[in-house]
């Protein structure tokens, strides 16, 4: 079960003193509100009752979801303690019998944000292979930039669901207090997928992988690179 400790933040607002549970895992299905927290981008916030402000907290915690068998690993600063914990949890995966097996079948995924976090979980939650949401995102980030970005800078992509269902991008530009959103064509997506299941497996890193727009972009160049050797290599064969 979740493993939770006490600690003590500060308003930024009135310097308040906030006592706070921070969680070192949040493992679904049984915590069922804090997942909920997490898929509405509260659960990294805290409230200070005296001047009624919600602020941001950040600290390295797991999603686990024993169910559908991903573990997501939120670590906002990636500082070399991080890292030694992370390196030394991927060699328990390898050596520890008992961990091997529990984890057997896991996806593994870091994030950076609270928000990457929220979006991670809920496109697992779709049935959704993240990988290749990815892809779509760079494929679409030109579109994005020239019909409502224009002239500031695109703080953030993130997949998301309106109302009706339908899936749409939520994003974040510089500048902007609120977010903009664009419709998607999830066409795409069974084609993507159709087209780059081999590629992805093989470009997936060991142990908790960032899988992010720069990797999507090092699938595409790859991808790209294959496709002209083949081609070279078909023309030799045509010329011989």
């Amino acid at each position: 079960m979740a493993e939770i400790r006490r600690e003590k933040v500060y308003c930024p607002k009135c310097k308040k003193e906030i006592e706070i549970g921070m969680w070192d895992v949040i493992e679904s299905p049984y915590d069922k509100e804090e997942k909920e927290k997490v898929l509405k981008n509260m659960f990294f916030k805290v409230h200070c009752d005296d001047c009624d402000i919600i602020f941001p907290i950040a600290y390295r915690c797991q999603y686990n979801d024993l169910e559908n068998k991903y573990l997501i690993w939120f670590v906002p600063g990636m500082e070399p303690k991080d890292k030694k914990v992370i390196a030394e949890y991927e060699e328990r995966l390898k050596t520890d019998n008992t961990l091997r097996l529990a984890r057997g079948g896991y996806r593994y995924r870091l994030v950076r944000t609270d928000n990457e976090l929220r979006e991670k979980v809920f496109i697992f939650e779709q049935g959704f292979d993240d990988r290749i949401i990815e892809i779509m995102k760079m494929l679409y980030a030109p579109m994005i930039k020239q019909s409502v970005a224009k002239d500031r800078d695109i703080i953030g992509i993130y997949f998301d669901q309106k109302k009706d269902g339908k899936y749409r991008w939520v994003i974040l530009l510089a500048g902007m207090n609120q977010p903009l959103m664009m419709d998607i064509n999830m066409d795409m997506y069974d084609e993507m997928k159709g087209k780059l299941a081999g590629i992805i497996d093989e470009m997936l890193p060991e142990g908790f992988a960032y899988i992010n727009v720069l990797w999507a972009r090092e699938v595409m160049k790859e991808q790209v690179e294959r496709l002209e050797k083949e081609k070279q290599k078909e023309a030799q064969t045509r010329n011989a």
